[in-house]
């Protein structure tokens, strides 16, 4: 698994239950995109307003409708034993991959945290890719990732919404240096290039959900050696990543792009989040202008 993987929105209608026919209109534009790997329940897809079952349909409506992309499923929680279930779950409904941010809400020690996903990958066989997300839980340090990656073959790999090179870095020298196979992904539009320049291997972005073909460019034009097409690619996606200091949450920012844009996606956000409004859609919209020729 490389490249271009979409941690998807969760559609809702106007009463907040799940929009199953966006669900699949956005999937299949996707695919037909060529997106490398599909991920549900990411934090983009507004997990935590989830419940358990509404989780574990997602799961299992996105094992149907993914056919051409990897199949990567969120199973975090703040209850261990709960990303255990999800996660077993997970596996036994065939997906790819988990990916498991940390615990959030109290504070917890690297043991306590090296713990919580010893336990976990001692109960599966299925890949799990790591979540580092520090502005929301429990920071992952270099060396408890490296611990976890030598201890643990089914721990295969790390996603890192991170804005700081120095430990994308770090982590491609000493956790990949030392096990090829490990996979490391930034989950930020703006560090994509830059996570490849340094080993990684692609990106888990969230503004991939309504420009993948920019990130895919991007993509290509590296894995082609065409650099002067990847780096202005790459500003691109620098200058799009603006999107996210314009609105309260990811979810908002990428929900209100693609109301823009024209996708049937609905700017609505599960409780307690809430949608960004007029003046931040305008900054967005402008942005959006500056950015993107517009396809929809």
């Amino acid at each position: 698994m490389q490249g271009v993987i979409v941690p998807l929105v969760t559609p809702f209608n106007g009463d907040y239950s799940i929009d199953v026919p966006a669900l699949e209109e956005h999937v299949e534009y996707l695919q037909k995109a060529g997106v490398h790997g599909i991920f549900v329940n990411a934090t983009t897809g507004e997990f935590t307003s989830l419940s358990r079952e509404e989780r574990k349909f997602l799961a299992e409506k996105g094992r149907e409708l993914i056919t051409s992309a990897f199949y990567l499923m969120g199973t975090a929680s703040s209850n261990t034993f709960e990303v255990i279930e999800l996660t077993m779950h997970a596996q036994d409904i065939g997906a790819d991959y988990v990916v498991i941010a940390p615990p959030y809400y109290c504070p917890l020690s690297e043991e306590a945290l090296f713990k919580h996903y010893a336990m976990v990958a001692e109960k599966v066989d299925i890949p799990i890719i790591l979540y580092n997300i520090p502005s929301c839980a429990n920071p992952l340090s270099v060396p408890l990732i490296k611990r976890l990656a030598l201890e643990y073959p089914n721990i295969a790999g790390v996603k890192e919404t991170i804005d700081s090179i120095n430990h994308i870095r770090d982590v491609i020298l000493e956790v990949k240096g030392e096990r090829k196979d490990f996979k490391v992904f930034t989950g930020l539009d703006g560090h994509f290039l830059n996570t490849l320049i340094l080993g990684g291997d692609g990106g888990i972005m969230a503004c991939a959900n309504f420009a993948p073909e920019l990130h895919l460019a991007v993509w290509k034009a590296f894995q082609e050696k065409r650099f002067e097409e990847a780096f202005d690619g790459a500003r691109k996606l620098a200058k799009l990543s603006k999107i996210y200091n314009f609105a309260l949450s990811f979810a908002s920012a990428i929900k209100l792009a693609m109301s823009i844009m024209g996708f049937s996606i609905k700017p609505v956000l599960r409780p307690p989040y809430v949608i960004d409004g007029k003046e931040k859609r305008e900054e967005i919209k402008k942005l959006l202008e500056e950015v993107l020729v517009q396809r929809h």
